[in-house]
C-alpha cells in the first residue's frame, strides 16, 4: 500500500539536509538519489511492451545459475520500494522490481481493471516475457495479496514467497478500518501536505527523508488522486469478494513478515494468514509499521536470505 518512500535517501543522503526549492534542482536531485541507490543494489531501470504498452521495472545482472526473485510494491507505491532491501540480495539473486499495473511509471488507465487477478496475470506475462519458468515472489500489503494469489494459481512456477503485511486477511480491524468507516482513507494523499500524514501513518519508524526529496514524492502523490481511488476501490472490491480459500493451494514454502505496529493492516491477522497456507513461517517484528523493507531493509533482507530455499 502507499508508502513512497526512496531508499535513494535512506543511506547516501542520509547527512544531507539540502533544502533546494526550485523545480528543475529539486527532480534533478530527486532523480540523482533514485539513480545512486539503485546503482548500490545493482538494480537498472528497463522497460518492457506488452500489449502494445510500455511498463517499468527494475533488474539486477543474471549470473549464470542465479534464480529469480520478483518484487511487488503495495497500493499507491512504485518499485523503488525495494531499494534498500535489494542491495543484500542482489549478489545471490536475480532482481526484479516491477512497477504494477497504474502504479509508478506506468500507464494510468481509468477503464483498465486493477483487481489481484488482474495484476497476477500482468506479472505472469512479464515472467513469460522475460523466459522466467521458475521465480521467488516478494510481496508488500497488495503485493502481498498478488503474491499470494499467483503462487495458489501458478503453484509449479512459484519456488518461495515472502508476504510483507500483506493484504487479504482483515479479521481483526485496524486503524485504518475505522478511518475507511468514516470515509477517510489515510493511504491516499489529496495535497501535498496530506503527504507527511501518510509517511506517518504507513510507518512507525520513519527513516530520515530531505526535504527536496520528500516534496518530490509528495507531488507524485497527490497527481495520482484520481487513479488511486480507482485502484483501491477495485482491490477493495476484490478483497472483500474473499480468497481464503485459495491460498490453501500455495504449494511452495512462505515466509510472512509483519511489523507489531501497523495501522494499515491488523498484524495480529498473521495467524490466520499463516494457518490457511499448508508451509507457512510467521516472523513479526518488534515497533514497525506496514512496511519493513523500509523501516527495517536490512532485518526484513537477512529473514529473507536465512529462509530462502537452499539449493
Amino acid at each position: 500500500m502507499k508508502a513512497i518512500i526512496l531508499s535513494a535517501c535512506l543511506v547516501a543522503l542520509g547527512a544531507l539536509s539540502i533544502q533546494i526549492t526550485t523545480d528543475h534542482y529539486r527532480y534533478d536531485f530527486y532523480k540523482w538519489a533514485i539513480e545512486f541507490e539503485a546503482s548500490n543494489a545493482q538494480l537498472a531501470a528497463k522497460t518492457i511492451e506488452l500489449n502494445k504498452k510500455s511498463f517499468s521495472y527494475l533488474e539486477s545482472p543474471r549470473a549464470e545459475g542465479q534464480e529469480t526473485i520478483i518484487m511487488l510494491h503495495g497500493f499507491g507505491a512504485s518499485k523503488e520500494n525495494w531499494l534498500r532491501f535489494s542491495a543484500p540480495l542482489s549478489e545471490k539473486y536475480h532482481l526484479i522490481a516491477l512497477d504494477l499495473m497504474g502504479h509508478g511509471e506506468n500507464t494510468r488507465d481509468l477503464e483498465q481493471s486493477y483487481s489481484i487477478a488482474s495484476q497476477v496475470e500482468y506479472v505472469r506475462e512479464i515472467a513469460e516475457k522475460l523466459k522466467l519458468k521458475k521465480i521467488h515472489l516478494i510481496g508488500n500489503s497488495m503485493g502481498g495479496a498478488i503474491s499470494s494469489l499467483y503462487a495458489a494459481t501458478y503453484p509449479e512456477q512459484v519456488q518461495s514467497v515472502v508476504l510483507i503485511s500483506p493484504a487479504g486477511i482483515h479479521d481483526i480491524p485496524s486503524r485504518m478500518d475505522e478511518l475507511l468507516a468514516e470515509g477517510i482513507n489515510p493511504l491516499i494523499a489529496n495535497t501535498v501536505d496530506d503527504f507527511e500524514n501518510l509517511l506517518s501513518f504507513v510507518m512507525e519508524d520513519t527513516p530520515y527523508i530531505p526535504a527536496a526529496i520528500t516534496k518530490v514524492e509528495a507531488e507524485k502523490a497527490a497527481s495520482r488522486v484520481e487513479i488511486n481511488q480507482k485502484i483501491f476501490k477495485d482491490l477493495r472490491h476484490d478483497l472483500e469478494g474473499g480468497f481464503e480459500h485459495k491460498l490453501a493451494k500455495i504449494k511452495s514454502p512462505v515466509l510472512i513478515i509483519w511489523g507489531d505496529h501497523d495501522r494499515a493492516i491488523n498484524f495480529e491477522n498473521i495467524d490466520k494468514y499463516a494457518a490457511l497456507i499448508p508451509n507457512a513461517q510467521k516472523l513479526v517484528l518488534t515497533d514497525i509499521g506496514h512496511l519493513a523493507m523500509i523501516e527495517a531493509p536490512n532485518v526484513a533482507a537477512t529473514a529473507t536470505l536465512e529462509f530462502m530455499p537452499k539449493g
